[in-house]
């Protein structure tokens, strides 16, 4: 397996910020967007979708759940990025917080995103992501 070329991993970085910003601003047809068509989300506690419309339903749900948008900033770090021709892999460290007005516990989810990247004719898509929760606040 190669690292790729710089512009690819800033690329793919850029689109997992982007997952990021768009889940955390309630944008879901942006965030829809950044998936291949076949994607698969696997997200631990939270779900796992197998198609697009799962996707988009479980995402919406989770949208919903978190309130305002705004109040969860998902903040991912230490990227291992690995491509391979059209297709890519990468590893991250999340750390999700909750600002809702009266927060006392600010740190909500650590966990690891293990992703499978497809370059596409749009440019790099996610074509899985896998949420691994290594330590949730008691709620």
């Amino acid at each position: 397996m190669e690292h790729g070329t710089p512009a690819d991993r800033e690329a793919i970085a850029e689109l997992k910020h982007a997952y990021c910003w768009h889940y955390d601003t309630g944008d879901l047809d942006a965030l829809m967007r950044l998936f291949t068509a076949d994607a698969v989300c696997d997200l631990d506690a939270f779900g796992s979708w197998r198609s697009a419309e799962e996707i988009r339903q479980g995402y919406a749900r989770q949208m919903a759940a978190t309130g305002i948008p705004g109040t969860r900033l998902h903040s991912v770090s230490n990227p291992v990025i690995r491509v391979n021709g059209d297709r890519a892999k990468g590893w991250w460290y999340l750390v999700d917080y909750n600002i809702e007005p009266g927060c006392t516990a600010p740190v909500r989810i650590l966990a690891t995103y293990d992703d499978d990247y497809l370059r596409t004719e749009e440019g790099w898509r996610i074509e899985r992501t896998r949420l691994s929760i290594r330590w949730r606040c008691p709620e």
